[in-house]
């Protein structure tokens, strides 16, 4: 069974390509499933006087505790912060089974 992941958007609706970028990012965590039993995705647009930016939060439910914030990027891009937010939880997900097998 695969890592389920609820997404929201907030000051924006979601489109195709980024629920198609945050699929592909969840993909990386299959490796991790024995750890991760659910995945929750926080996509915020910020408008600033300038421009947008995207503040992308990543919760993470594992077998060893409740869900807990792993990621947290801030980007121009919204997929751009999406592959931020998961390269962070890829790396704590890596330190987690580590100690699992110690």
């Amino acid at each position: 069974m695969g890592i389920g992941m609820q997404i929201t958007y907030i000051g924006f609706p979601g489109t195709p390509s980024l629920e198609s970028e945050a699929a592909l990012q969840l993909l990386r965590l299959q490796t991790y499933a024995a750890y991760v039993s659910d995945c929750w995705l926080t996509i915020e647009r910020q408008d600033t006087s300038a421009s947008a930016e995207y503040e992308v939060h990543l919760s993470i439910g594992t077998t060893l505790s409740r869900a807990k914030r792993i990621g947290r990027c801030v980007r121009d891009s919204a997929e751009a912060a999406i592959r931020c937010a998961f390269n962070i939880a890829v790396r704590a997900l890596e330190l987690i089974s580590l100690h699992c097998r110690l």
